[in-house]
């Protein structure tokens, strides 16, 4: 299955790739604190890409066991970091510290300079193409171009002879 790089349909995946880890169904999550049944029927059956709002996010988090900002963070093409995430690679699992709204805001922030970066590295390369593309629109015009001045002085030396 493909997962989408962005926005709701994102995050659906990822809630039910969490539900599935946790082996609990969307009724148990709500009595866990996380959105109500009827409010993630509704996310589900968004036709359009609105956000969910902000308190049903971090409810997400807290009942998937997520560090708090991971939905937002998977809205915009992330991942969702679990509360015992490794910090480092033979580290042991360990409750992570509560993410402040400080860092949320900068990881958001982070994300999307890095995806500016990214479409402004696409589009100097799209510049790029279309420089080449035209630079060969102009050889070709150059070279299929009548002189009219080779015509004449050919239908000369043939006029002759």
């Amino acid at each position: 299955m493909t997962v989408a790089d962005g926005g709701v349909d994102r995050l659906i995946h990822f809630v039910d790739e969490r539900l599935a880890q946790l082996q609990i169904r969307r009724e148990e999550m709500a009595r866990r604190g996380g959105p109500s049944y009827d409010a993630l029927t509704k996310i589900r059956g968004r036709s359009t890409q609105n956000t969910p709002r902000v308190s049903t996010l971090l409810r997400l988090d807290d009942a998937l066991g997520w560090q708090l900002g991971s939905s937002a963070v998977v809205l915009l093409g992330g991942t969702p970091l679990s509360v015992t995430a490794r910090v480092r690679r033979k580290a042991r699992l360990q409750a992570a510290q509560p993410v402040t709204a400080e860092e949320i805001m900068h990881r958001l922030v982070d994300q999307v300079h890095d995806e500016i970066a990214r479409l402004d590295s696409a589009h100097t390369a799209i510049g790029q193409r279309i420089q080449g593309l035209r630079a060969a629109a102009n050889r070709m015009l150059e070279e299929i171009t009548v002189d009219e001045d080779l015509v004449t002085e050919f239908s000369d030396d043939v006029l002759r002879a």
